[in-house]
């Protein structure tokens, strides 16, 4: 025999050799459990399907390397809470881009943009202009419609007093 087979068949039966067999199997051990781990994590975030999450753990069992090239052809595109957020997001683009409500500026509650008075302070939070008689938010010292400028009411913004109602 050729003294490189038998240098060959002295490596492949020394202690080193084994070491390297070891660590070499162990490292593909773990990379083989990292995958099923990540793909049971990821078809659980992507699939509310069991049936779906459970072929992807076993085909990943089963066919290591196949199995995670595979599962990446198959998986969805969207996880769960991306789908949700864009189906979120489709619904406030379908009620309309327009806010609906504005702040008080007192007490910073969110008010209905056609009331004139916060329901919760009672301050006015809208005015209207003299010159083209729109109404508009009273934080503002112009009108936005005319460009008018906004006097300052030498009066009080009126207040809702509230009666207290005492039993007898």
């Amino acid at each position: 025999m050729p003294s490189f087979i038998n240098d060959i068949m002295d490596f492949a039966s020394s202690p080193t050799f084994s070491t390297v067999q070891i660590v070499a199997l162990s490292y593909f051990g773990l990379l083989w459990l990292s995958i099923i781990i990540w793909v049971t994590r990821d078809s659980i975030h992507r699939s509310s399907s069991l049936i779906f999450q459970t072929f992807a753990i076993l085909i990943n069992i089963a066919v290591p390397i196949l199995g995670v090239l595979l599962y990446l052809i198959i998986r969805p595109s969207h996880t769960n809470l991306e789908r949700y957020y864009e189906e979120l997001e489709h619904k406030v683009l379908a009620e309309g881009g327009e806010e609906r409500s504005i702040t008080c500026s007192q007490c910073m509650t969110l008010v209905d943009r056609d009331y004139t008075y916060c329901p919760n302070c009672s301050t006015k939070v809208k005015k209207a202009c003299k010159k083209c008689k729109k109404s508009y938010p009273s934080i503002y010292n112009i009108c936005p419609y005319c460009g008018n400028e906004d006097e300052k009411e030498d009066e009080e913004p009126k207040k809702i007093t509230k009666k207290r109602i005492t039993k007898k």
